[in-house]
């Protein structure tokens, strides 16, 4: 049940799962209003195949059907939010990849499949998350890898139309060990649209 977390987003054609919103272009960060709790410990083990974390993900592509994604994953199990039906491949390790159509039956969005977005600290091993609150709309997808340090770690696309060509934004998350992570929406140009972050040590509101 945790996941459909991250599939309602999808569907609301954004996966900003976490707590905190910069407020771009300034720079500046807008703390969360009403602090209700710390974050819970992370209880799930951090990943560390990355090959096998986005054996599913990188086999799916925007404009790819129902059908085929069937054909050649097999089939998916169907869960059902508020927002409509998302479809779930997953390995018998657990690794996997859900997705949302639009109506025409091309895909509309996919996210990779986890439990905790802290397990993806040791794969991305950001060094310079402390930075975080310089990025704004200036900046791109490349100057962001360079401020964050690291390895970026794509989580999600998401297609801004069901024509056949459409834009592409793309969500990628920045984490360290410690368990901070910064998740930055790109447009298809790779220009930064919306940041949002949760640190280890920072409150969270619902």
């Amino acid at each position: 049940m945790k996941k459909l977390i991250k599939l309602t987003v999808l569907a609301a054609l954004a996966a900003l799962l976490l707590t905190g919103c910069l407020g771009l272009p300034g720079g500046d960060v807008q703390e969360p209003e009403e602090p209700k709790e710390t974050i819970a410990p992370l209880t799930e083990p951090m990943y560390e195949d990355r090959d096998a974390l986005y054996q599913y993900y990188n086999k799916v592509s925007i404009g790819d059907t129902l059908e085929q994604l069937t054909e050649l994953l097999g089939e998916p199990t169907i869960e059902e939010t508020e927002n409509g039906q998302n479809y779930v491949w997953r390995t018998e390790d657990g690794y996997g990849v859900a997705a949302v159509f639009f109506d025409s039956g091309r895909l509309r969005a996919k996210v990779l499949y986890y439990d905790d977005l802290r397990q993806l600290g040791k794969l991305s091993n950001a060094t310079g998350i402390d930075q975080f609150t310089h990025l704004n709309k200036n900046y791109t997808y490349e100057m962001a890898c360079g401020l964050l340090g690291g390895r970026s770690m794509e989580i999600a696309q998401v297609a801004q139309d069901s024509s056949a060509d459409p834009e592409v934004k793309r969500v990628f998350v920045w984490c360290n060990e410690k368990g901070d992570c910064i998740q930055v929406l790109f447009t298809g140009d790779e220009k930064l649209e919306q940041v949002t972050y949760t640190l280890a040590d920072d409150p969270v509101s619902e």
